[in-house]
């Protein structure tokens, strides 16, 4: 929080982010990218329709997931989480 009580933004790309971390002495684990699906050519009508298929939301679920762990992915990631201690 800045001093006026504002959230505080950082941008980072993934290797900034690692040294970052690395540089205030945490050993790295693992970095994950958190996405989600963007709908970038699915329709507004087709993407807010109420229902769907149990199947679907599995099959998006196990895309996602998968994503996480591809390091190359992590730039398309909304959040990326590091699993790190400090060394």
């Amino acid at each position: 929080m800045t001093q006026d009580n504002k959230v505080k933004v950082f941008t980072w790309t993934p290797d900034e982010f690692r040294s970052m971390l690395e540089g205030h002495g945490f050993h790295i684990e693992k970095i994950i990218g958190k996405g989600i699906t963007m709908p970038l050519r699915i329709s507004n009508g087709l993407f807010t329709r109420k229902k769907y298929s149990e199947d679907l939301f599995n099959s998006i679920l196990q895309f996602e997931l998968a994503l996480c762990d591809k390091p190359d992915a992590l730039a398309l990631a909304g959040h990326t989480q590091a699993i790190a201690h400090k060394e």
